[in-house]
């Protein structure tokens, strides 16, 4: 079975999903976007045939099997729960939505759905090196893991004079804590096989004004530093750390520390030491091939994950098992919840 993805969204989805989707044998059928300009001009240079300002069209069409929402996430809850009413398979990007309440309701359309895919947009989850870091994890590799750190340290929103959109904006879901710590949580669920039961954290905004388009400053409501201590149920602690205000770039890296050995991901590398030893590269080879401009481990990770959505719909159901489910980000949206103080029961 071949399927048509339709992506509301002009960022994230227009300028890597686009690309990666189609690197992996994908078609995409459709795009919707805010602004008709906008969205025209970008599916022009994509050789997109369907745009639309109206995502609720792009529900309506008979040919369009799978959307993609690449959008704010104030938004997620109401696209995802009527494209899902619409019969369509869904890809909703991360954070999964606003809060707990949001995520529950998404959660129950999916349920009332059982034959529609809904899947959070947790892309790292297909990469090789992380697939093959959870088997030797699962296989006493480090022996018992004790304590984790993830950290993303950029300088992405470092400069004041970036001007203000919606990811300055709290109320929309925009911040550090949603967009980098929803990744680093379901990560650590992911490899670790296990589930947060407390997690206590900070959030701060160092920028607190940004240029507006009328040349205006504007208050900047969203974090841009997050930082937070999870206990999982098996006894590992974990500290994740999201900057984007940092005057340098770090790689990205995630350190797990086991009774027996260390495990680490860093620079699209896995990477394990037994104790007292140098680390040594155990990073499996690619088997995708990634088109110009698609580098690095988020872009990548999306070729990953749309061969698995080939293969799925191909009739192979075990295609998406690493996928994080709405259940996933129901669960990593408890955790980005407690941290911020917010109920999440």
């Amino acid at each position: 079975m071949s399927i048509r993805i339709g992506i509301i969204g002009t960022g994230w989805g227009a300028r890597v999903q686009v690309p990666a989707f189609r690197a992996a044998g994908l078609e995409v059928g459709a795009v919707a976007g805010s602004d008709a300009a906008k969205t025209a001009r970008i599916a022009g240079e994509l050789n997109v045939g369907v745009h639309t300002a109206d995502w609720r069209a792009l529900l309506r069409r008979d040919d369009i099997d799978l959307v993609s929402i690449v959008t704010p996430p104030v938004l997620h809850r109401e696209m995802a729960v009527a494209a899902l009413e619409a019969g369509k398979h869904v890809l909703c990007e991360k954070p999964t939505a606003l809060d707990v309440l949001e995520a529950e309701v998404m959660l129950a359309a999916a349920q009332a759905q059982p034959q529609a895919l809904a899947l959070i947009d947790h892309e790292l989850r297909f990469l090789p090196a992380l697939r093959m870091a959870r088997q030797l994890i699962g296989e006493g590799a480090i022996g018992r893991p004790r304590h984790a750190e993830v950290r993303m340290i950029s300088s992405g929103r470092a400069d004041p004079s970036r001007p203000w959109n919606w990811w300055a904006d709290a109320t929309q879901g925009g911040g550090s804590l949603g967009a980098i710590g929803s990744h680093q949580t379901d990560l650590l669920r992911y490899l670790l096989r296990d589930e947060v039961t407390t997690a206590t954290g900070a959030i701060n905004t160092f920028v607190e004004t940004r240029p507006a388009a009328d040349g205006a400053q504007r208050a900047v409501t969203a974090d841009d530093f997050a930082t937070a201590v999870l206990c999982f149920s098996q006894g590992v602690v974990a500290t994740i750390t999201a900057s984007g205000v940092t005057r340098r770039n770090e790689p990205n890296s995630l350190t797990i520390y086991g009774s027996e050995g260390t495990l680490r991901f860093v620079e699209g590398r896995l990477l394990v030491a037994a104790p007292d030893a140098e680390f040594a590269d155990r990073t499996p080879e690619h088997t995708a091939t990634f088109p110009e401009g698609i580098s690095g481990d988020f872009p990548q990770g999306t070729v990953y994950l749309g061969l698995a959505l080939k293969s799925y719909f191909a009739g192979d159901a075990t295609a998406i098992t690493p996928a994080a489910t709405f259940a996933d980000g129901l669960a990593v949206q408890r955790v980005l919840d407690s941290i911020r103080g917010l109920p999440t029961a």
